[in-house]
This record gives C-alpha cells, structure tokens and sequence, in this order.
C-alpha cells in the first residue's frame, strides 16, 4: 500500500487538515520530524525504496534541504530554489513547488484574476508564477532596493511602483483591487470598501477583514494549498473545504 510522507515542524498547521482529509481514502500518512541537512537528504532518497507515493515538505530550512537532495526538479522548485512537494514516479522522487500555484488558485477562484495588486510585506519565492494572471503588482517595502528586487522578479508589463511611505501606499490603494497581506505594517487606513484582501498570514489590524469588500483568510489559502498539493503529490483531487482545520498539532 502507498503511504505519504508528512515532513513537518513541531508545531505544524498542516497535520490535523491532512488526517481529517486522507481518511477514509485508503492513503495512510506516515508523519516523519523535520530533518534539515544530511537528514533531510536521506529521507528524501529514501522514499521510492520504501515504497512512499510521494512527501510534503512544512517547514522551510528542510524544504531547501530537499530541494538539494531531489533526483529531479519540476520548474517551479528550479525557480523558487526549494520545494514543498516529491512525488514518485519511476522510481524515483521528482520536487516541485506548489505554492505559486496555490496562490493562483486562490485569486481566481475568489475573481481577481486580471486585478491591479497592492504588496504589503515581504517577498516570498515563487513570486512570478504565484502572480501570473494579476495585472498590475505596486509594493511596499522599507527600501527602494528591496521593493526593486520584488518588482524584477516580475515580467515588465507586471511592474508597479515601489512604495515607501505610508501617505504613498493610501495613496496607490485607491487604484488597486486587490490587497496581499504578506506581514508587517497594514494599518487600516490602506484598506477600502471595495478590496479584496488576500492574507497571507492575520493581519495585525484587528478590523481588516471588516474594511473590505472580500476576504481570503490565511486559513482558507490553507486549505486550498493542502488541496493542490494532495492532488500533485498523491493524485487525491480533495477540494479545499475537505481540509478541516482544527488548530495547531503538537508533535
């Protein structure tokens, strides 16, 4: 019987989700410790000869572990220099980076394909992909250099303006449609009645989500990225309600 492996942290969102969502769908989920470096390297290696369908990888410092012991490499991982997902085939375990694609999949299934996105936060891999069918990315950044590097991570009709100053970035707000919440700063003030806001993780102003028009809330980004990654990893197509989230799992 093929199992899947879970690499997962201490303290994992990604474990109850997953139990609740594989049972019942003949997949058991072998839960294995975090093991960045030669450990990682390893289980990685590992899986086609214990006869894993394939592995999710949580945390980061293993992800980028992974991704240096993978036999092969989908563009994705290539391009974001990690990987979240192996899956086996002939053999042998193929990386991939499904991120980008969950935060695609989440703009469009909420309408904002085609929008004009305001970044607050910082940049995340796989910002080319993730952002693929938005039109226009203004961002947020502390410095001109590092809100230049998100930008060039972009193709050019993509590329906004850098903003540095909070007046700049109320501002900008009013033309966009959408609002990444990536961390730090987002005073309220930014956010209008007819945004969308996307949160990558909880925003710090306790009335954002009532300031908007539209939410896509950390959690449910959660379970739509569990979703795409069961469907690639384990070819298990769950849509993303089926991922119960119940908390945080103390391993």
């Amino acid at each position: 019987m093929n199992c899947l492996a879970l690499f997962t942290p201490p303290r994992s969102r990604w474990h109850d989700a997953l139990v609740s969502a594989v049972h019942g769908h003949d997949l058991p989920l072998q839960i294995l410790p975090s093991s960045p470096g030669s450990e990682a390297v390893q289980a990685t290696q590992g899986l086609a000869p214990l006869g894993f369908v394939g592995a999710l990888v949580e945390d980061e410092a293993t992800q980028l572990s992974a991704f240096n012991a993978a036999p092969r490499l989908e563009v994705e991982a290539e391009e974001a220099g990690r990987l979240d997902a192996l899956k086996v085939q002939f053999g042998a375990a193929t990386g991939s980076y499904l991120w980008p694609e969950a935060v695609r999949t989440a703009i469009e299934h909420a309408g904002f394909a085609g929008a004009r996105v305001l970044w607050v936060g910082e940049a995340r891999s796989g910002l080319r992909a993730a952002l693929r069918t938005v039109r226009t990315v203004h961002v947020w950044q502390a410095a001109p250099s590092a809100g230049e590097a998100f930008l060039q991570q972009l193709p050019a009709p993509q590329r906004g303006r850098v903003l540095l100053a909070e007046a700049q970035v109320e501002a900008m707000a009013r033309e966009v449609d959408l609002v990444v919440y990536a961390g730090g700063r987002l005073p309220l003030a930014v956010l209008q009645p007819y945004h969308g806001l996307f949160a990558l993780e909880e925003p710090p102003v306790q009335d954002a989500y009532l300031a908007v028009d539209q939410v896509i809330s950390p959690d449910y980004f959660l379970q739509v990225y569990l979703s795409r990654l069961l469907t690639w990893t384990a070819e298990v197509d769950l849509p993303p309600e089926a991922f119960a989230l119940h908390g945080r799992h103390d391993s």
